[in-house]
């Protein structure tokens, strides 16, 4: 309580007031007091349990620390003052069962006892106060949303709990005692901390971060910072919310940290730390409501106990800590202290200085005792160091500035390549860098995109953490990848292309979309998606470890990734490290010109003796090395750290090396035997004795188990090689390697390791003798043979009947692609060829069916040379199938030479053989075939048809008369696709359907190796084929086969959606039906936009498909635009008179003939003859010849019978910039009028562009024209601007499949000072056939109707409805039969007429809508008027706008997005004064308070910043529930009205108020109009099933 102020003179009040605050306290701790005793017997009871406490009052100080942050623990709100030492004085005083109170009375302060707490208790519970202890559910956390910024003021063991619990229900921080360190640091010159002093809080807070991150980067956790009787204190904890190796190390190394960085860097002068070690109560205490995760004991009592007998700026560790870490940290003893709780006195431990080692080696000889030395050194830059790392640290330097680099490292074997790498990566991190790294041997160099494997795998990981806030990473990369595209931040085909690296985050039916896809395209579209990754973890660098090669695809992905940097990922820095310089592809040799080049060679004799130094920990003293041990060592060494570190350890273990105080020098000693003279010829000559020293005392089991592993390889797959652990227990001998011995390392938390050392690799793999090594590999070769004759004996199961999850391993059923190819290499090593044979093309099957053609192709490549060494040699199947598939890889890869050469020996050999009788008719078919299809890749068509026209038939006789052959249904597809391009289409229609029925019956037979993406692409080729037989009804049905099969499979953006959108379009158009296509064409252009650019030969195909299906509905002006951008980009793209021009030129003379210019079109008709007569011989496509000669001729014709024929212009250039103007009406006809067939006609007035739900009134419409309820004859948008009002309705409704309605430009709606309100953006936009007098338009709609048909819809500003029946009110009175508007009446028992009320569209022109209403109440002409209040009487749900985007319709997506922003924007405008013009016509009653009553269904919300979409829960649909009521049906089955007789004439109003909103039933109409607009968006994709 603050209300008494030091200083100040106290009112009778005031300390009345006081005495209720400190009778609450009182009460409150007699009921604990109470509770307590009853429940748990007291002090004085069976339980011995019992509270004591210290209460008081005063002025606190409050104030926070930390900086702003996202991250648990960074904040904490700090409570400071007189009181809270006060309160832990009286703590100390209280007696057991007793608190002291601080009163206002000067005698002292107020005890309270357990036993009055007892009588309280009583009391209560006779008069039902108390019912026993109840637990109340906590809120789930999940559904609270939280203040980003204020998780930090969440403490970070609180945050682990809450974090586990919400990922796992059985975490293993439950309640429980464990082991745990306690570091107090007391903050003493803090403790009286003024608010006031500037000076002092920032310090506070410089000290709360500082110590803050220590804790972090020591792996604890932050307990508090407060204030008590002890002053300020820092309590962080280790080992509380994770089981920490070891605590005490951690705890110790962090109270060291803050001890220097208190004092040195941050310069306090009163401090003091304490730590201690022991079981503590860690869990969660407090009721569900109010809970806190706590660690609490007498070691924690014994921690701050500590702190209080350290000395000033010092810090004691107890008995317990210094005995688990001194192994690592050196110590002092203190003098004896007793402290309270612990009988009598002890000694306690100083820190002083962290021990260093090098595992595995020895320990080395200390020198100094009193500061000791390690022999694991940091990064020592020596003069031959210096250059290199210079160069590093500023290429480190320039990528951080966004200019990305490449650096090669290249030295031989142990010279420090990986200690280079890891300082800069040690300097990257500190820079804030994310570092990956991968390491590959030359085992790998075989494996396609190997060393991004592991790139890609922990990118995934870590972009899933930074992109979407997570605070651990997932699982696995695949659960990355779901949570990725989950969130949109990939798309389907990125995880195609991540597939081809990492094969497990991808399925067959998304991998069947490589096949065939040209190598150097499919290295862009992975770099495409690995940026997507990438990029958010800048500054990135990234490590390309290892001795082995790197693969041709990873030198293309390195080339595109470094080119496209300095654009996408700036900063960036790539490392690749080697022992030779790097085998760069010639197609990659441009990363070469400007790379960092680094190159390491062996030290020389000064730097040996430099580096001797340090590792005998004398680099800073006077103390000399021996010339004669130097000589020796750097002998032995020949110039490596490494091996140095080696001799010296072992030195130093066998006490050879000592200190010479006559020559103040060290020296070589005489060995232990005292036997040789010359200490230096004790040293071994082979390094290996020294590397494997440390292993002498290893049991056989281990050394067999080293050597095995060194036959593997230096880095393995513990899940590949899992067959061996019955047999050999072997992967449990190398888990105790690694962690007894130090021999291994595991990566992460995979089942992948390596050898830790490769000195030790080495030295293992030199002890063994050829013939042992072959025994090795063949003793793990029979091991997996063993197993996969388990597995086949059991039915592909392991033993007992169970599959292994893994695929491989203990029960293995089949085995993974690199266990193939390791198994091959295996084999090989042992000289078991047969066996190695069939392993390499098993692992070549293995990458073929990731479309991996690199691998599969260095596989097969393999097995051949396997064939060489095979007795007997193989059988003509056997020795040829390798080289076929060879063939088909390099195919694959478009090394169309190699593949034509490798496929020509294949057919020759297998002609050969069946010329002397020995042949094998399967392998000359699959010859023919795969030299076929090698042709029709080269566009060697008539080759491609002979070879097809030989194969097909050998093919058909093996198959027999079953015809499920996969195989045969390629060969037979492949002769139809060369049969259709060659014009034989009936034959090609034949062999089509064949193949697809066969590839039907593997798919539903479940045959793995059909997808439905592949049979999509069957579908596409027989709807093509049809479609040349003008078979249009069938060529369509195929292809909206296939666009479902992908948009089912693919993102609706995907390349291949776009093409079958194009086929239906282009096939909808033949049929006439060019309307129908126009909205597919459209998002076929939209998405080749994005996809392939908009300079690309694919999107000015789309473009002449959509100008077709506009120049078929009479758009003949959107469709020459069209086209002329089609031709500018096929002149750019295409070399001169290029074949493909001349379907372009075709359809731009067509148009150009409907446009009435007869001289150019004729011009295009003649250019186009004469490129046809460039490109094709005599007889070829003579129909497309004769067409233009046919043209050419009517144009003459024309151009004599036409007096005002338009000039010619030359014919050998096309002139694309010319324009046209529309006419008056928009070149579109008014739709014809059928009421019976086409629905009732409509004209629609709107002000589309402000807000969505205009256009979605357009979407309804879509639907119910397609239903033939409304015909509509024209739109015409009004409000300023309504020109481009006029284009985005254009374009939307082109989009929904109405192109052939007019559309006109109204008025500015009432906006009269030249403003221009908002009209939101939309890509499919267009400017061309729209009516410049909309007024115009709609009367000339009104003389093409029948008298008293016409519906007048209004969703705008009246202003064009009053023009229209001022200017043509005889019209307008014989042709309207109703008026539906939405806006407003007045009260309709106000007045006897109807009056328009202050609603937006009335209110943007009042004397018009006064007119409109004045003049259809004389002329007779019933009014229907939609008020706001049936909008609010049926607000619609967010989920169906969501709904309606899974449509993919690109006006659903764009109306989504827009209403988002739209929301926002009038949230803005609410929020504004009455008077300030930015509100424009809002009505005064439109207000903060409305809206929140309107979209949020409450009064009032408090809101941070303007973007409040997220907390909208309903959306008014006010125009499309107006356009329903344009349809009898809908309106008297949903809609309730109220009537009022003018003149005669009944006049209608919905929702005439709040109480009388006129909805029947709001789920109903809810549910109609959310079926209306997907049927509209649905059928306007050709995606609808009815």
């Amino acid at each position: 309580d603050d209300t008494v102020q030091a200083g100040t003179s106290i009112s009778a009040a005031e300390v009345e007031a006081k005495r209720r605050s400190l009778d609450r306290v009182r009460d409150c701790c007699l009921r604990a007091l109470g509770q307590v005793a009853a429940e748990h017997g007291g002090y004085r009871g069976e339980g011995g349990f019992a509270i004591h406490g210290g209460a008081a009052h005063g002025v606190v100080r409050c104030f926070f620390l930390g900086q702003p942050s996202t991250t648990p623990g960074d904040c904490s709100f700090v409570v400071s003052g007189w009181p809270l030492r006060l309160a832990g004085m009286l703590l100390d005083r209280a007696g057991k069962g007793e608190v002291l109170i601080d009163g206002l009375d000067v005698q002292g302060p107020l005890s309270i006892t357990e036993e009055q707490g007892l009588r309280m208790f009583e009391a209560r519970k006779r008069c039902g106060l108390y019912n026993g202890p109840t637990a109340s559910p906590a809120p789930g956390i999940n559904e609270q949303e939280v203040y980003l910024y204020a998780k930090a003021y969440l403490g970070t063991l609180a945050a682990r709990r809450v974090e586990q619990r919400a990922e796992n229900s059985l975490s293993l921080l439950l309640n429980e005692l464990r082991p745990v360190a306690i570091v107090f640091v007391g903050l003493h010159c803090l403790s009286n901390i003024d608010p006031k002093d500037a000076k002092l809080l920032q310090l506070a807070n410089d000290v709360f971060i500082r110590l803050t991150r220590i804790t972090h980067s020591c792996n604890g956790a932050v307990r508090d910072m407060l204030f008590e009787d002890k002053g300020c204190t820092f309590i962080s904890v280790f080992g509380a919310h994770s089981h920490e190796a070891n605590p005490c190390f951690d705890a110790t190394i962090c109270a060291m940290r803050m001890q220097s960085a208190l004092g040195e860097e941050l310069k306090l002068d009163r401090f003091s730390l304490g730590v201690s070690f022991g079981d503590c109560f860690c869990g969660e205490v407090g009721p569900a409501t109010r809970a806190d995760y706590v660690v609490m004991g007498t070691e924690v009592n014994m921690a701050a106990r500590l702190m209080g007998k350290a000395p000033n700026q010092g810090a004691l560790v107890s008995k317990r800590v210094y005995k688990n870490a001194m192994k690592h940290v050196e110590f002092v003893k203190s003098e004896e202290i007793t402290v309270k709780g612990k009988d009598g006195s002890f000694h306690a431990y100083q820190p002083l200085t962290r021990l260093r080692r090098i595992s595995s080696r020895g320990s080395l000889y200390i020198f100094d005792e009193t500061h000791s030395k390690a022999l694991q050194q940091p990064f020592i830059p020596m003069p031959s160091r210096q250059g290199g790392m210079k160069s590093m640290m500023k290429a480190l330097h320039g990528s951080a500035q966004g200019s990305p680099k490449l650096a090669f490292i290249v030295g031989g074997p142990f010279l420090g390549k990986s200690r280079l790498i890891r300082e800069v990566a040690d300097k990257a991190g500190d820079a804030d860098f994310t570092v990956l790294q991968s390491f590959r041997t030359s085992l790998d160099s075989d494996s396609s995109y190997f060393p991004f494997r592991q790139i890609a795998e922990m990118a995934l990981q870590k972009c899933t953490v930074r992109v979407l806030g997570m605070q651990k990473p997932p699982e696995d990369e695949v659960a990355a990848v779901m949570l990725l595209l989950e969130h949109d931040v990939l798309k389907k085909i990125d995880r195609v292309n991540i597939g081809s690296i990492v094969p497990t985050v991808t399925d067959a039916q998304l991998l069947s979309l490589l096949k065939g896809q040209n190598p150097k395209t499919m290295i862009k579209a992975i770099v495409d998606s690995l940026m997507k990754v990438l990029r958010p973890l800048q500054p990135l660098m990234l490590v390309f470890e290892g001795d082995g090669e790197i693969d041709p695809s990873s030198w293309g992905i390195i080339r595109e990734l470094t080119r496209r940097a300095p654009r996408e990922c700036p900063r960036l820095l790539l490392v690749i490290s080697s022992r030779s310089p790097p085998n760069v592809p010639a197609s990659a040799m441009s990363l070469l010109s400007n790379c960092v080049n680094v190159e390491i060679k062996p030290i020389d004799k000064v730097e040996s003796k430099t580096y001797l130094k340090v590792l005998l920990g004398i680099q800073d003293k006077t103390v000399d090395v021996d010339e004669k041990m130097l000589d020796a060592i750097h002998d032995r060494a020949n110039g490596c750290p490494l091996f140095i570190e080696y001799i010296v350890t072992w030195a130093l273990d066998k006490q050879m090396i000592d200190y010479d105080e006559d020559e103040n020098k060290m020296i070589f000693t005489q060995s232990d035997d005292g036997h040789s003279e010359d200490a230096t010829a004790v040293i071994p000559r082979e390094l290996s004795n020294i590397v494997l020293s440390a292993f002498n005392n290893m049991s056989p089991m281990l050394w067999d188990a080293l050597k095995i592993a060194s036959c593997i390889g230096y880095s393995f797959d513990a899940d590949v090689y899992e067959s061996l652990t019955d047999s050999l227990d072997l992967m449990p001998k190398i888990e105790e390697l690694a962690t007894s011995y130090d021999a291994f390392d595991r990566f992460g938390d995979s089942n992948r390791f390596k050898w830790k050392h490769q000195a030790v690799y080495e030295a293992v793999k030199s002890l063994l003798i050829k013939n042992q090594c072959s025994q090795i590999h063949s003793m793990i070769v029979d091991v997996f043979e063993k197993q996969a004759a388990i597995a086949a004996s059991n039915g592909g199961k392991g033993e007992g009947g169970k599959g292994n999850k893994n695929g491989n391993g203990k029960g293995a059923g089949p085995l993974k692609a690199d266990a193939h190819r390791l198994l091959a290499r295996h084999c090989s090593l042992a000289e078991k060829w047969d066996s190695a044979f069939k392993q390499y093309m098993e692992a070549g099957r293995k990458a073929e069916e990731t479309y991996n053609f690199s691998e599969s192709a260095k596989m097969y490549e393999e097995a051949i040379v396997c064939q060489g060494n095979m007795n007997p040699p193989p059988r003509l199947r056997s020795r040829l199938l390798p080289t076929l598939k060879l063939g088909n890889c390099l195919r694959e890869l478009a090394r169309y030479h190699e593949a034509e050469a490798v496929l020509s020996r294949c057919l020759n050999e297998a002609e050969l053989e069946l010329s002397e009788g020995n042949g094998d008719e399967e392998m000359h078919v699959r010859a023919l075939a795969a030299l076929a299809t090698l042709h029709q890749y080269q566009s060697k068509y008539d080759e491609a048809r002979m070879l097809y026209e030989r194969a097909v038939p050998l093919a058909r006789e093996i198959e027999g008369t079953s015809g499920s052959s996969l195989w045969l249904a390629g060969n037979v597809a492949g002769y139809a696709e060369i049969l259709r391009k060659s014009g034989n289409l009936s034959k090609a229609e034949g062999l089509h359907r064949e193949a697809l029925d066969i590839r039907n019956r593997a798919l539903a037979e479940g045959e793995g190796s059909c997808t439905e993406l592949e049979l999509a692409v069957s579908y596409t080729q027989l709807g093509c084929t049809l479609s040349g037989l003008r078979r249009f009804e069938e060529a369509y049905s195929q292809h909206r086969r296939a666009l479902r099969s992908r948009i089912k499979y693919l993102d609706f953006s995907h390349g291949l959606v776009s093409e079958s959108l194009n086929y239906c379009a282009e096939t909808l158009n033949a049929m006439d039906r060019g309307g129908d296509g126009v909205p597919l064409a459209i998002h076929a252009v939209e998405i080749r936009k994005v996809v392939f650019g908009t300079s690309h030969p694919a999107l000015a195909h789309a473009q002449s498909v959509l100008a077709a299906c506009y120049h078929s509905v009479g758009r003949t002006r959107d469709a020459r635009e069209l086209l002329e951008q089609c031709l500018r980009i096929c002149e750019a793209a295409f070399p001169k008179n290029h074949a493909n021009l001349i379907p372009n030129l075709m359809n731009y003379g067509k148009v150009l003939r409907s446009l009435r210019h007869y001289s150019k079109a004729r011009d295009i008709y003649e250019r186009a003859i004469v490129i046809h007569q460039l490109n094709f011989s005599e007889n070829q496509k003579m129909g497309q010849l004769e067409k233009c000669r046919t043209e050419v001729y009517e144009l003459t014709r024309e151009i004599k019978n036409s007096c005002g024929a338009i000039m010619s212009s030359s014919p050998s250039s096309v002139s694309l910039g010319e324009g046209t103007h529309d006419v008056p009406l928009g070149g579109i006809p008014i739709p014809k009028v059928d009421v019976s067939n086409t629905g009732t006609p409509i004209m629609v007035l709107t002000d589309l562009g402000r807000d969505p739900d205009d256009e979605y009134a357009l979407v309804l419409l879509g639907a119910l024209k397609r239903m033939r309820l409304l015909n509509p004859m024209c739109i015409v948008t009004t409000l300023s601007p309504a020109g481009k009002r006029g284009f985005l309705a254009r374009g939307s409704l082109d989009a929904l499949g109405m192109p052939d309605v007019p559309v006109g430009i109204g008025s500015a709606g009432g906006v009269n000072d030249g403003r221009e309100l908002e009209v939101y953006d939309a890509s499919y936009t267009r400017h061309c056939c729209i009516a410049e007098d909309g007024v115009r338009l709609m009367a000339q709609a009104l003389g093409t109707a029948p008298d008293k048909s016409v519906k007048f819809l209004v969703i705008a500003s009246l202003s064009d409805a009053a023009t229209l029946i001022r200017d043509h009110e005889d019209l307008f009175r014989a042709k309207v039969t109703e008026v539906i508007v939405m806006g407003g009446l007045k009260p309709l028992d106000t007045a006897d007429v109807l009056v328009p009320d202050s609603a937006y569209n009335n209110n943007c022109d009042m004397d018009a809508a006064q007119f409109v209403y004045e003049r259809c109440q004389k002329l007779q002409v019933p009014t229907l008027t939609l008020a706001r209040w049936a909008a609010y009487g049926c607000p619609v749900s967010n989920v169906i706008f969501d709904d309606l985007c899974k449509t993919a319709h690109m006006v659903a997506t764009n109306a989504r997005s827009v209403s988002m922003a739209s929301i926002n924007h009038l949230w803005t405008k609410v929020n504004l004064p009455l008077a300030d013009p930015r509100r424009e016509k809002l009505p005064p009653r439109c207000n903060r308070e409305w809206f929140c009553k309107t979209f949020f269904g409450t009064q009032g919300v408090e809101v941070e910043g303007n973007s409040i979409w997220s907390l909208v829960t309903k959306m008014n649909m006010y125009d499309p529930f107006t356009m329903m009521c344009c349809v009898p049906e809908l309106r008297e089955e949903l809609f309730n009205h109220e009537t009022k007789e003018v003149n005669g004439v009944t006049h209608k109003l919905i929702g005439a108020s709040e109480a009388n909103t006129g909805i029947k039933d709001a789920p109903a109409l809810c549910k109609k109009l959310s079926s209306l607009l997907q049927l509209s968006l649905k059928s306007a994709l050709q995606n609808n099933d009815n």
